[in-house]
């Protein structure tokens, strides 16, 4: 009886061991995995870092407000020009005849 609960006891430290060394496989892998996705983390951290932040789109907008307002006055000066170069060649037109 005694060198069965022998065989039995070294039976179950045998298994104890196997799934100990499984168990040691397991959390080596798992390590590597934390190490690769700590450094895609990273990776999306520096990204981030450098991309404009919702101030900055704000003032781009408002900067391309004021070019926008800058430019319908241009176009509004123009065509006053325009009108204006049409009359006084109108104008010469018909002192020529």
């Amino acid at each position: 009886m005694n060198d069965v609960v022998t065989a039995v006891i070294i039976a179950l430290l045998l298994a104890n061991l196997v799934g100990l060394l499984w168990l040691g496989h397991r959390v080596s892998g798992q390590s590597s995995e934390n190490r690769a996705l700590a450094d895609r983390i990273t990776h999306l951290e520096a990204r981030v870092n450098t991309m404009p932040s919702h101030r900055d789109l704000a003032d781009l907008r408002e900067d391309i407000s004021e070019v926008n307002e800058a430019a319908a006055a241009i176009n509004g000066q123009m065509q006053t020009m325009t009108q204006l170069m049409r009359t006084i060649q109108e104008h010469l037109l018909e002192n020529d005849r």
